[in-house]
Parts: structure tokens; C-alpha cells; sequence
């Protein structure tokens, strides 16, 4: 892990349940903490954090975000960790059974506007050393989940954009992380919609139930390590916190020497090809 330090991290959406782990994690480590956020109650937990650090931001706003970047600007700061937590679930419901204009702004909301606000933070980096950009991903990486094709489309447009940006730029190590189950807000989200589907309804309620899920504190071991490893072993890819062997020098030689690991990919490309 990095020793206390200047740095700056920024992140998208501070005010949701896993920003908020992380801020407390980042000063506790002796960053300079930034960051977005859509409503002001849950800001007395960021009491630690100057005003003119936190930037009010809606991502289904177009003016909101470019106010927001404007904003960070004015601090005369320079992000070295870009973190983007911005979620919606919605809709809930079948691709053709939902509100049309409710899915876009799922999508917009879930990737095309977190891209905006990288293309608008991307000159206020601190260009003098390699940056981390960080995404979320969530369900539906690894299969089909019913009634969800808004959240888990938008995840795949990040994850293949870390790809795309690592490939055009030297200077970053972009890449998203999976933290698998984890108790937020979300869950609430998601059992309050009528249209949930009765899978995604169990399978919350089970986990909720019963289950830690995984802790704030190894989500932010692991986007620490792969900030730490840097582009070489984190550029471009997809981790999952719960399944891989992040913390171990054996995954990062392995990774730095397979250019191919964990990146969107076809599988059996091979097969009784021409």
C-alpha cells in the first residue's frame, strides 16, 4: 500500500455508500479527497472534508456536470485517482415492457455522462506521472440478468472503454472493478420497484438476510494495489474484489506478461476457425 501522500483523488458521486467508505479510507491515508455529490443529507459524514472540495452534480444534467468540473477547476487541484460511483438500476422491467426514455437515462447515467465528465476531468489530471481512472461494474457481466439490461449494457460500454483507453493513452491506467455483493442503498432501490424481477427480488432479499457481502475495506486494498501496479498490470481490465488474487505479486506477473486477461473477450475464437 502507498505510503501517506499529496495525491488527490476525486470521486464521482462521494455520497454514495461506497464513496463514502472510500473517502474516509483515502484521508485516512493522507490524500486530498474531492468529489460530486447529488444530495446534501448525507454530507455531515464528509464533515472532514472542506466545501470547496465537495461539488454538487447530477449525472442526468448536462449543465450540472460541466457546473460540477467548472467547480473543481477553480480549487487549482490536479487528480492523480479518478473514482466513478454513479448507479441507477432502473428500469427494472423487461427491455420492451419499460419506459424507453427511462432506460436512455439509465444508460447516460450509468456510462455515457461518467465518460463526459472523464473527457471534461481529463486535462485537470496531474499530467506530470501516470493517473488511475476507476469504473464500477455490477450484474450481468458474466450472464443474462432478467430485467436489468439498462444497469448491466452500461457496465459493458465502461468495461470496454477501460480497454479503449488504455490502448489510446499511455498516461492512464484505466481499468473496473467488481465488488460483488455489498450492502448499500441499493438494495432498497431495488426491492421497492414493483417491476424487480422475482430472481433478482430473492436474491436480494437472501443476501440481505444473511450475508456480509464484501467489506469497504477490501474494496479499497484492492483499487489501492491496482493503482499501485499501475498500467502494466491493471490497464484496461476487468477485476472482480471477491474472485481474484489481487495483493499477490504471482496475479501481476501473470497479468503483466497476458495482454489478454480479464478483458472483454469472445470465448473459443479458436475453434474450427478457417
Amino acid at each position: 500500500m502507498r505510503p501517506k501522500t499529496e495525491k488527490v483523488v476525486f470521486l464521482s458521486s462521494i455520497t454514495s455508500d461506497i464513496g463514502i467508505a472510500l473517502a474516509k479510507r483515502y484521508l485516512a491515508d493522507g490524500f486530498i479527497v474531492a468529489g460530486t455529490y447529488r444530495s446534501k443529507k448525507l454530507l455531515p459524514q464528509l464533515e472532514e472534508i472542506p466545501k470547496e472540495r465537495l461539488f454538487f452534480c447530477d449525472f442526468a444534467d448536462r449543465t450540472s456536470i460541466n457546473n460540477s468540473v467548472e467547480a473543481f477547476k477553480k480549487t487549482g487541484l490536479r487528480w492523480d485517482t479518478l473514482i466513478f460511483l454513479a448507479a441507477m438500476p432502473q428500469p427494472l422491467s423487461a427491455f420492451f415492457d419499460c419506459d424507453f426514455d427511462v432506460w436512455s437515462t439509465a444508460m447516460h447515467v450509468n456510462a455515457v455522462e461518467q465518460l463526459r465528465t472523464l473527457h471534461a476531468m481529463y486535462p485537470l489530471r496531474a499530467d506530470e506521472r501516470e493517473c488511475n481512472i476507476v469504473f464500477f461494474s455490477g450484474p450481468g457481466t458474466n450472464k443474462a440478468v432478467q430485467k436489468f439490461s439498462a444497469a448491466a449494457a452500461s457496465k459493458h460500454v465502461l468495461l470496454k472503454m477501460c480497454e479503449l483507453l488504455d490502448a489510446e493513452n499511455h498516461d492512464l491506467n484505466a481499468f473496473i472493478v467488481g465488488p460483488g455483493w455489498t450492502r448499500t442503498k441499493t438494495h432498497d432501490e431495488i426491492l421497492a420497484d414493483p417491476s424487480v424481477s422475482d430472481e433478482k427480488k430473492r436474491e436480494t432479499e437472501a443476501f440481505l438476510a444473511g450475508q456480509q457481502g464484501t467489506s469497504m475495506d477490501d474494496i479499497y486494498r484492492c483499487i489501492e494495489w491496482l493503482c499501485s501496479k499501475g498500467r502494466k498490470v491493471a490497464g484496461g481490465r476487468n477485476f472482480s474484489v471477491v474472485h481474484d488474487r489481487w495483493g499477490t505479486e504471482e496475479l501481476a506477473r501473470q497479468l503483466a506478461i497476458d495482454n489478454e486477461m480479464y478483458k472483454m473477450r469472445r470465448s473459443g475464437n479458436g475453434w474450427r476457425s478457417k
